[in-house]
């Protein structure tokens, strides 16, 4: 049996490919967030990055997880999307946010959650999502996210409240003119993606002050928003998936210890650990 495994973000989609002697085959698409992208930009996506390279390949089933697909007119534009390039397969649907407590915990309860270009969090049972906190997308929420980050930096460079070295890294990696980022952050398409990119800079001068002090509080306001709308998750374990968690781990451990939770796990790549998931399910 032939699976196609996938992990889509709003920026890329990940996907794996795994016959039965498990031998895998790796490809990368665009997100497939069916709230920035259309059916038919999904097809021209699918179609150019993964059906045309699995050619006269039989895929039996595929597991798609993306953003933006908690909604089942979200779920059913994915669906579709899919099957116009494979028909004959099995195809689920799920969110990234299963996703993400999948890859964390496979199966045993914790707190799920995604620090990537957006941010989410949900309990999850071992087995299926139980509760989950709203998500309001990228204008009203997504803390601790690339979005929110960017938009942070976005700002403290206009505000002359970055300190210069920080200007200049900025200067020399982007078209910092007003025009510019006001024309795709409201004119053009995937005004999160972009506004996420800015984020960068975090990774890259993770020891500045500047930096640790914006990471600091945007965790902060990661936990005192979205992990505090949970009840009773005092001692909980809380999982992570994304570079962001990854790189500013002992930041993140900090404000948790903070809130007497438990830093248990940071998955880098998803991805890894559901295809780990998926093929011990069906070997089993």
């Amino acid at each position: 049996m032939n699976i196609l495994i996938a992990d889509s973000g709003s920026t890329k989609t990940e996907w794996i490919l795994v016959n039965e002697k498990g031998e895998k085959k790796d490809f990368y698409s665009e997100g497939m967030n069916p709230y920035f992208m259309s059916k038919e930009d999904m097809k021209k996506n699918i179609a150019a990055h993964v059906a045309d390279p699995l050619a006269g390949e039989e895929v039996d089933k595929i597991f798609f997880y993306g953003s933006g697909c908690g909604s089942p007119k979200g779920k059913e534009t994915v669906e579709q999307a899919i099957s116009a390039h494979f028909p004959n397969a099995k195809i689920c649907v799920e969110t990234d946010l299963l996703a993400a407590a999948k890859a964390c915990f496979m199966n045993s309860p914790g707190l799920a959650c995604i620090l990537g270009t957006g941010s989410n969090s949900c309990l999850y049972d071992g087995t299926k999502i139980t509760h989950k906190i709203p998500s309001l997308g990228f204008t009203l929420g997504d803390e601790g996210s690339g979005g929110y980050f960017g938009k942070k930096i976005i700002r403290s460079y206009f505000y002359n409240i970055m300190p210069k070295d920080l200007r200049k890294v900025l200067e020399q990696r982007h078209d910092m003119n007003l025009d510019h980022i006001l024309e795709n952050v409201y004119k053009k398409p995937n005004a999160n993606r972009f506004v996420a990119s800015f984020s960068q800079l975090l990774g890259d001068h993770a020891d500045h002050p500047f930096i640790r002090e914006i990471v600091k509080k945007g965790f902060e306001d990661f936990a005192d928003k979205q992990l505090a709308y949970f009840s009773g998750i005092k001692g909980a374990n809380v999982g992570f998936v994304g570079s962001i968690a990854a790189v500013h781990k002992e930041t993140l451990e900090q404000v948790l210890n903070e809130r007497e939770l438990n830093l248990s796990i940071i998955v880098r790549k998803p991805i890894e650990r559901l295809v780990e998931y998926h093929v011990k399910k069906y070997s089993e």
